[in-house]
C-alpha cells in the first residue's frame, strides 16, 4: 500500500500544473484511457486524472465511472431543492457556475460536464473542478448506494481509531494534525469518511488523504503555507497533502467525539454520552444530511445512525479553542485514549 502511495501521490502542485496544460472539460485530451482509484471504499474507472485519492492497478469491475460526455443543464422529471441541485429517481444533477456540471446516477455513474457553465474558461483550475467532484458530487453519490459521510477528522490511536466531529471552526483538522504530529498517530480521515451500514462492524472509509488547516495552526505546526492550495470558501485555510501520514486502509470506528467550546475559565473536560443525545451528534456529523433524506427511504437512516450509535462510543470533549497550552488542554482526551 504504501508503496503505491509513493509511486502515485508525487506532488500536487506537478499534477495541477501538467492538469492545466492539458485539460479539456475537466479531462486530458479524449482518449481511451481509464484511470483507476480507490476511496470511500469503493473502487473507480475515470477518464480524468485524480491525483488527490490512491491509484491502482487496472480492474474488471468498478464500483464507479467517472465520465466525461455532454451532460443537458435539466434533468428530466426532475425537482430543483435548490439553484445548484436537481433530484430525481436515484439521480442528482449539481451545477457550479464556472466550474462544472455534475450528474450522479444511482450510486454507479458519475458524469462531469464543464462546458456550458463557463468551466472551459482558462482562468478555472482542474483542482477546483476536482473539489466539487471529491465533495457534493460524491457525497450524492454514497447517499445513493445507502451509505453514511461522516464529516470527521479521525486517527488510528492505540484505542482503536477515534473521529472527531463539531461544526465549522471547532478545530477538527487542527486537532487532528496536531495529535499526529505529537503523538505519531497515523491520520484515518480530516474530511468525510464513510460507514457502511451493511457491515456488521462499523468500519472507517477514508476519503482523500488531504488535511485543511487554518493559518494559526500551520504556523503552530511550523507548516510554510507557500504553495499550498487556498481552500474555496475561507481564504485563510489552507489544503495540505500528507499523503505518508494517512492510514488508507478501513478501519473499526470505535468513538466519535463533538468538539465545544468551553466557558472562559473551564477546565477542559471529557464526557460519555448515550442515547438520544449521542444520536442526534451523529446525525450532525452527517455530510450533507440533507440530500441524505432525498435518497434514504422513510425511516431508513434514522434506523442506520440508531445502531451506529449502539455500535460505538460517543463524547463530549469541551476545551478551549486558542492553541495556547493545547497540551495541557488535550489531557483528559490523551487520558481516556490511554485507558
Amino acid at each position: 500500500m504504501a508503496s503505491q502511495q509513493k509511486e502515485h501521490q508525487t506532488s500536487c502542485v506537478e499534477h495541477e500544473i501538467s492538469l492545466s496544460q492539458q485539460e479539456r472539460r475537466g479531462n486530458v485530451s479524449a482518449s481511451s484511457r481509464r484511470y483507476y482509484y480507490r476511496t470511500y471504499g469503493m473502487t473507480i474507472a475515470s477518464e480524468i486524472e485524480i491525483p488527490e485519492i490512491l491509484e491502482i492497478p487496472p480492474v474488471e469491475s468498478t464500483d464507479l465511472e467517472i465520465l466525461t460526455p455532454d451532460v443537458t443543464n435539466q434533468m428530466e422529471h426532475a425537482t430543483y431543492i435548490d439553484q445548484w441541485f436537481q433530484i430525481g429517481d436515484q439521480r442528482c444533477q449539481i451545477e457550479i457556475p464556472g466550474i462544472a456540471r455534475y450528474r450522479v446516477e444511482g450510486g454507479q455513474r458519475l458524469m462531469l460536464d464543464r462546458r456550458g457553465v463557463g468551466g472551459s474558461d482558462a482562468s478555472t483550475r482542474p483542482g477546483d473542478v476536482r473539489l466539487f467532484l471529491l465533495g457534493s458530487a460524491l457525497g450524492v453519490l454514497i447517499y445513493q448506494r445507502q451509505w453514511l459521510p461522516l464529516h470527521v477528522s479521525a486517527l488510528d490511536t492505540p484505542a482503536g481509531v477515534w473521529a472527531f466531529t463539531g461544526h465549522s471552526g471547532a478545530g477538527k483538522s487542527t486537532l487532528g494534525a496536531w495529535l499526529h504530529h505529537t503523538q505519531g498517530w497515523p491520520l484515518v480521515s480530516d474530511d468525510v469518511a464513510v460507514i457502511k451500514p451493511e457491515e456488521e462492524e462499523p468500519l472507517l472509509h477514508p476519503g482523500p488523504s488531504r488535511v485543511k488547516l487554518w493559518q494559526d495552526a500551520l504556523a503552530a505546526l511550523g507548516i510554510d503555507r507557500q504553495g499550498l492550495t487556498r481552500d474555496l470558501s475561507r481564504h485563510d485555510k489552507y489544503h495540505l497533502s500528507l499523503d505518508r501520514a494517512f492510514d488508507l486502509e478501513a478501519k473499526p470506528l470505535k468513538a466519535l467525539v463533538k468538539l465545544e467550546k468551553s466557558e472562559p475559565g473551564e477546565s477542559p473536560s471529557l464526557e460519555r454520552i448515550t442515547g438520544m443525545e449521542a444520536f442526534l451528534v451523529l446525525a450532525a456529523a452527517l455530510y450533507r444530511g440533507d440530500l441524505g433524506k432525498e435518497f434514504y427511504g422513510p425511516g431508513e437512516m434514522m434506523k442506520a445512525l440508531t445502531e451506529l450509535t449502539e455500535k460505538i462510543d460517543v463524547y463530549r470533549f469541551r476545551r478551549p479553542w486558542n492553541l495556547a497550552n493545547i497540551d495541557d488542554n488535550l489531557s483528559p482526551l490523551l487520558n481516556e485514549i490511554s485507558c
